[in-house]
């Protein structure tokens, strides 16, 4: 009996620990793992510059804004393959200026999403973190092109 009620007691700390991640979890929704986003999100937390409160609006946001401009992403890379094989002029005018318009719309979002920071977090902790992320991408892309330069050595001229 004591064996049982003891196995049950584990059961039901597990499920609750397990709860307890998931709700505190950064992920976002509909992200693949290990995606860019995750991997900011947790270096800021790491960093420890929001309340657990701002953390969670920061995220929501941030995941918000990057789902956006994703799809704007691939539009565009789908629109330049167009642009490769179009012939007429008239066409291709269209698809610039639909480059032009996701480009004026990813701007306009990043906008309503610092209007959105601006709102939930202080200002000075909003510039922190914003810089702590841009100097945590620089890096990521800079070790990601040492490491491509270390694999395939441009050819000497």
């Amino acid at each position: 009996m004591k064996k049982i009620l003891f196995l049950m007691m584990g059961l039901a700390l597990s499920v609750a620990v397990m709860a307890n991640e998931n709700k505190q979890g950064t992920a976002c929704k509909n992200a693949p793992k290990n995606n860019l986003t995750e991997m900011v999100i947790a270096h800021i937390t790491e960093h420890g510059i929001l309340t657990q409160q701002e953390l969670a609006d920061f995220t929501a946001i941030y995941c918000q804004l990057n789902e956006s401009k994703r799809a704007l992403n691939k539009e565009n890379r789908a629109i330049k393959k167009q642009l490769e094989t179009c012939t007429d002029s008239n066409k291709m005018v269209e698809l610039m200026q639909k480059i032009a318009n996701n480009d004026l719309k990813r701007a306009q979002l990043d906008k309503e999403a610092l209007d959105a920071y601006i709102e939930k977090i202080d200002a000075s902790r909003l510039v922190q973190v914003l810089q702590c992320s841009e100097k945590y991408k620089n890096e990521l892309f800079k070790n990601m092109r040492l490491k491509r330069t270390e694999k395939c050595p441009k050819a000497e001229k």
